[in-house]
């Protein structure tokens, strides 16, 4: 046997290269692999082969290899770089629907937020659209059932409302067409600029400017006094800056930035009368709303303890609701306030200003005045002339034979009511609703509605406890209860007004509050007063107990029976306070748990009313 020869790889690769070509085509070799599947190497050297020992030294002239890179391009083949190209792409498309859908949620939800408040505070069509959303944000923030704690933040919706206003008088936005007035100075002194003529607006822009001023001014009676740190704009209230003016300074909450010095700060907002005089001054407002001005700043006024200033607004809120009519001399007596009782024309101005008067008086202890105005103006709701009923509807008048329409099936009478409810809940969709109708000026003369019978109720209980506060505390009594007994009847009687149930219930909770404070102080004298008897009649029985032993048993002791008959007939005629208290604090649990139960059916419907067209958007 011949032994075995061993080849070399050598000699194998020069044998193969003699043999025909077609012969190479079936061999591989294991440390080879084709171009295509090598990865480009970044020098300017050819990739080796793999397993083929590679070389500590690089070459002249190749550039250094970082540490690793070998190792991690033999990682990478070229379908591995497509698949990792390919994920990268779908990942940045994923990532680029869901920011673009997220983007179309939010103006979704944006514009339905928007439409939602457009419908509860409607803003007038010819603003613009940074102007409308402005408002109604400043209008849903002054909300405080919007809020979780129930507080508004007056210094977003304060602020919110300035700039409003400023937009609304720069006629490069929204104040396009408003004069300033020709007669008079155009600045009053240490208050501001006196009001534009707005006369060539319309009614929804004027009654939307007005809104805005007013919201302003409430803005400025919160935020009477805060300061704003100029170098941080950051507003805080007078009690926690330190300076000169506060030298102890109230400890900032925890979580609040360090309280600023006084140095560094200036007023946050301007004083309330700056926006109320433009109101009172501008051209263009109905008497209604110049008079409600005039209320609101002499009610601060009086809040801020300057009686004098504000007893000459209210005085100029009654010349005020009595500008527009003829001869208001025969109406009411200017210099008291009292409404006369043959007077030709009653107001609904004249008898809010009348009985803002009144109140004034009241609050500042001057009953004797205060009281003949209440009385004047309650006579004068009582001789307004009632509600005129409305008008039937004109039967329609027959058609002829020609025109009449066979009878409809009960299901297409269905169908078409069905597709009529539709219709009307998806229109509002597409139409935004119009701007509300204008308000009455209330130079129109007033009617006796139920309203005005439960406003009727509430000047009641105020004379009721001005009769309990100066002399007569019996009439006051009497006063309040049948306050609260006209109240309660007009609000269970009268459950299709929203704007009398919400005043008939103010009305209850005051006369039901005055009607229990009033017994509560009768029922403690009675017992004051009966343990005096007790201990009277004590004293008394222990006397006769002395007595009886020195005196005959026949005319005395029956002078001293008739004596103590007498006092027991008198107890009797005397009323029971204390009985009544306890009526009036049942009635008192009634009449919260009605309040209760009627709000709460108020806000169910309001709820369900919301939902219900939430559903179709």
């Amino acid at each position: 046997m011949r032994p075995l020869r061993t080849i070399s790889l050598r000699h194998l690769v020069g044998r193969s290269s003699n043999s025909h070509p077609s012969s190479l085509q079936g061999l591989r070799f294991f440390s080879q692999n084709p171009p295509w599947l090598l990865v480009a190497s970044i020098t300017p050297r050819p990739q080796l082969p793999f397993l083929y020992p590679p070389s500590r030294i690089p070459p002249l002239g190749s550039l250094r290899r970082r540490p690793g890179e070998w190792q991690f391009s033999r990682l990478l083949s070229t379908e591995q770089k497509r698949y990792l190209k390919d994920q990268v792409k779908l990942g940045g498309k994923i990532i680029l629907y869901f920011m673009a859908l997220g983007g179309l949620g939010y103006v979704l939800i944006f514009g339905l937020n928007e439409e939602r408040t457009e419908r509860l505070f409607p803003s007038p069509s010819e603003w613009t659209f940074l102007s409308r959303s402005t408002y109604r944000a400043a209008r849903a923030h002054e909300d405080p059932e919007a809020f979780e704690r129930g507080v508004v933040n007056w210094v977003f919706t304060g602020n919110v409302y300035k700039q409003l206003v400023k937009r609304l008088e720069n006629p490069m936005i929204d104040g396009d067409g408003l004069k300033e007035q020709e007669d008079g100075d155009h600045i009053m002194d240490g208050i501001g600029p006196m009001g534009f003529d707005v006369t060539s607006k319309s009614y929804p822009w004027r009654r939307g400017y007005y809104e805005a001023l007013m919201g302003a001014a409430r803005g400025a009676e919160n935020l009477d006094g805060f300061l704003r740190d100029d170098t941080r704009s950051i507003v805080f209230p007078p009690d926690v800056v330190l300076g000169p003016s506060n030298p102890n300074p109230r400890p900032s909450l925890p979580g609040r930035a360090s309280p600023p010095l006084e140095k560094n700060c200036s007023p946050a907002f301007e004083p309330p009368q700056f926006y109320y005089m433009k109101i009172l001054t501008t051209k263009g407002f109905s008497t209604q709303e110049r008079l409600h001005a005039a209320l609101a700043y002499a009610d601060w006024l009086d809040f801020k303890n300057l009686s004098d200033s504000a007893h000459e607004m209210y005085k100029w809120a009654l010349d005020i609701a009595t500008s527009t009519v003829d001869h208001a001399e025969l109406m009411v007596d200017k210099s008291t306030g009292i409404i006369k009782a043959d007077a030709p024309l009653i107001s609904s101005n004249l008898l809010l200003a009348t009985t803002s008067l009144a109140t004034h008086h009241a609050r500042n202890a001057d009953l004797t005045t205060a009281l003949p105005i209440f009385l004047s103006v309650l006579r004068a709701r009582r001789s307004l002339p009632p509600t005129p009923a409305p008008a039937p509807a004109p039967a329609p008048a027959p058609a002829p034979a020609a025109q009449l329409q066979p009878a409809r099936s009960p299901s297409n009478q269905t169908d078409e009511g069905l597709l009529s409810g539709i219709i009307s809940l998806i229109r509002p969709l597409f139409f935004p609703p119009p701007y509300p109708p204008p308000l009455p000026t209330g130079d129109e003369p007033a009617l006796r509605t139920p309203t005005s019978i439960c406003s009727e109720a509430g000047l009641m209980a105020n004379i009721g406890e001005l009769l309990w506060a100066s002399s007569s505390a019996s009439d006051g009594l009497k006063w309040t209860r049948e306050a609260v007994d006209v109240a309660e009847n007009e609000y269970e009687h009268n459950s299709t007004d929203q704007e009398a149930g919400e005043r008939c219930a103010e009305c209850l909770l005051v006369g039901i509050e005055n009607w229990k404070k009033m017994l509560a102080k009768l029922a403690r004298e009675q017992k004051d007063e009966d343990e005096s008897q007790r201990e009277q009649q004590q004293q008394l029985k222990e006397e006769e107990k002395k007595k009886v032993n020195n005196r005959s048993s026949t005319g005395l002791s029956s002078w001293w029976g008739a004596g103590r008959k007498k006092k027991n007939d008198k107890q009797q005629q005397r009323p029971d306070w204390i009985t009544e208290q306890l009526k009036v604090e049942e009635r008192a649990k009634h009449i919260q748990f009605l309040l209760g139960q009627e709000r709460f059916k108020r806000r169910e419907g309001l709820v369900g009313n919301f939902l219900r067209t939430m559903m179709f958007i």
